[in-house]
This record gives structure tokens, sequence and C-alpha cells, in this order.
């Protein structure tokens, strides 16, 4: 069976800049967590989670997140997006059915790995930060920000080793928002600043 040299999954996007997110420059983690737990909960198969129809809004999902599971105005590390996740699955288990569940997450740097993500339909996060891995004269698509990495291309491809990602928004200087949309990012020249983090829900 041959190898995929291009896979990508459908993910609602979410976009940190929506009217009514409170805090917008620092809700990409939220973003991020909101985009992958509305993805398991309509997609993967827990339907106990709660998504954005819960909140009524995606930005009310989104503050939700940030009031609750971490946010902060300096962003959100590695170790308190993986607690949110987990917290915000638990929580919402708590109001589901008797859920005897195992939630796997990890951390890692290894695009073969993203692949496999991917590839068994599990979106993975993706944290570009140069401040904190001293990486500070380097250029990268991103100096801090949390993504949603839904995608790839590989070496095979012809295009190299690229993360296909929803990049939760962007608002210009002139005050313009442009929403969450796919972004390709070449992985070899943002590796020395990327961290993943893989979710799985099983029971």
């Amino acid at each position: 069976m041959p190898l995929n040299t291009r896979n990508k999954i459908s993910v609602e996007p979410y976009t940190q800049w929506d009217p009514g997110v409170a805090s917008p420059s620092s809700a990409c983690g939220p973003a991020t967590i909101a985009a992958l737990v509305e993805y398991w909960s309509t997609q993967g198969g827990q339907a106990f989670i709660h998504g954005q129809s819960h909140f009524g809004s995606k930005a009310a999902h989104m503050n939700y997140i940030y009031s609750g599971h971490g946010g902060a105005p300096w962003g959100m590390s590695v170790r308190r997006l993986m607690r949110g996740i987990r917290e915000y699955i638990q929580s919402s288990a708590l109001y589901g059915a008797d859920n005897h569940l195992q939630i796997t997450l990890s951390a890692f740097n290894d695009f073969a790995s993203y692949k496999k993500e991917i590839d068994a339909g599990r979106p993975v996060a993706l944290k570009f930060d140069k401040w904190f891995t001293f990486r500070w004269r380097g250029k990268y698509v991103y100096d801090y920000h949390w993504v949603l990495g839904v995608g790839y291309e590989d070496a095979a491809s012809g295009s190299g080793e690229v993360l296909i990602v929803l990049d939760h928004g962007v608002k210009t200087a002139n005050g313009m928002v442009i929403p969450s949309r796919e972004r390709r990012i070449n992985y070899v020249s943002n590796k020395g600043i990327i961290t993943m983090v893989s979710l799985n829900i099983e029971g």
C-alpha cells in the first residue's frame, strides 16, 4: 500500500478575532482548543463533548475556554493547553453519558509522527514559540502562536515537508479582520520553534 504524500482533514475553523471574543489578541490557544474539541464532538465520535452548539456561538465557546481552561494575556503554554484540553473533555463527560474515557495527549516535534496523526484522522495542535526556545534571531512564520494542524504534504510530493494549518485569523494594521484560513508552512525552516500536541480519545 503506497504511503500518503498529501492528506488533509476537514475541520471547522475558529477565528480568534471574531466579534464578541473577549481577549482576541491572546486567544489563539483557546481557539485551537475550541476547533480541536469541536472536531472530536462532531466528527470524532465523541458527541458528549460540548461544542459550539452548546455555547451558542464560536465567540462564546472561545471565551469559555479562555476563562475556564487556561487563557491568559501572555498566551498559553504547552503544558497549560494540554491540561486545558483534558479538563474540558472531562467536564463535558460529567454532563454526558457514563463515559470511561482514555484521553491521551502527547507533546512532540516530529514530522513523521505528525503525519501519522493526520492519517489517523486526528488534528494536531501546533505551537510556534521562538521566545522560550531562545531562537530569537531566526525568521519564522510566527514568533509566538498556536494553530491547528489539519494536513500535510511530504517530500515525496515534491513540495518538501509542509504543514497545513488553520491560522485562527489575522487582524491587519488598518483594523480589518481576515477570518481563519488554511496556510501551508514549511516544516524544516520552522521546526526549531515548533511543539506539536496530539489528542486521542477512546471509550
